[in-house]
């Protein structure tokens, strides 16, 4: 991709050597001030972008500091996951650990909808309890 500079003085070859301007000495005065002005707007847009990628390096580095930070103030909370396989259609299914120590929590493989863990005492409402009689 060509710089604002490049396309500036690409441009500005364009003009010289078209003879766009002819012989009116007016007209090419005035198209070397915008010219001119291109050029200064160039030079500001490549130091404005010099100033942006040092300024995003900057926040990149505060934004590790401050993690750092936040990790030794308050501690590092991990999650642990558990990976179990579906033993419907043998998709990998990953869950929190915490899962497991609920009783009545169902885990189904989102692939195809399948059972890979159920808690002990798990209700599901679309199933009736065998004990009573709704007949």
């Amino acid at each position: 991709m060509k710089t604002v500079q490049e396309k500036i003085a690409y441009l500005r070859g364009l003009l010289e050597g078209s003879k766009f301007y002819g012989d009116d000495a007016g007209t090419q005065a005035i198209w070397e001030q915008v010219l001119a002005i291109f050029d200064d707007l160039g030079r500001s847009v490549n130091v404005l972008g010099i100033g942006l990628d040092e300024l995003a390096e900057y926040v990149e580095a505060i934004d590790g500091d401050l993690m750092d930070l936040e990790d030794e103030i308050y501690g590092e909370e991990e999650d642990e996951f558990i990976e179990m396989e579906c033993p419907e259609c043998g998709e990998a299914v990953s869950f929190e650990e915490e899962f497991l120590y609920d009783d009545d929590v169902q885990i189904t493989c989102p692939e195809c909808g399948g059972v890979v863990y159920q808690g002990d005492e798990f209700f599901d409402s679309d199933e009736q309890p065998e004990d009573l009689d709704f007949e």
